[in-house]
């Protein structure tokens, strides 16, 4: 199994798993999932911010110009093009070490089928429903059963 999640949606689907109530494996395992989703947005937020000092006018020294905490971005249309595009970027998750996990998640995902969501809730979870492969039939002879 494999799962891919695009930059831009790791937060909104770290703080979505988080609300969701779980006990015993699946709890643990949706832990160690929104740590993978954590350490990944920290890289990310990191991009970004080097993005904004390459996009940014530079003083005397070359050092990116802040005011009030902002940086003062020369051609902000370039600067959303790169953003758009880091955040498309996709992180992956492959079986391996992580296959149980995975399976769990898709179980877990599979177990709130009937929970009514609705705004970035209900977003976040029909998205995680398509890279989860949730409504496909493969997995339901995996010998589980």
């Amino acid at each position: 199994m494999k799962v891919e999640l695009e930059n831009g949606k790791l937060t909104q689907i770290a703080n979505f798993m988080y609300g969701l109530k779980l006990v015993r494996k699946q709890s643990r395992f949706r832990r160690r999932f929104i740590d993978m989703l954590q350490e990944r947005a920290i890289l990310v937020d990191q991009d970004r911010i080097e993005l904004l000092k390459e996009h940014s006018k530079k003083d005397e020294n070359g050092e990116p110009i802040i005011h009030d905490d902002t940086y003062d971005v020369k051609d902000m249309k370039a600067f959303n093009e790169d953003l758009q595009e880091l955040y498309s970027e996709k992180m992956v998750i492959e079986g391996g070490d992580n296959r149980e996990m995975l399976r769990t998640i898709k179980a877990v995902l599979k177990k709130f089928e009937d929970t009514e969501y609705e705004g970035q809730q209900s977003e976040i979870y029909d998205y995680l429903c398509d890279q989860f492969g949730v409504d496909d039939e493969e997995d339901e002879n995996d010998g589980s059963g």
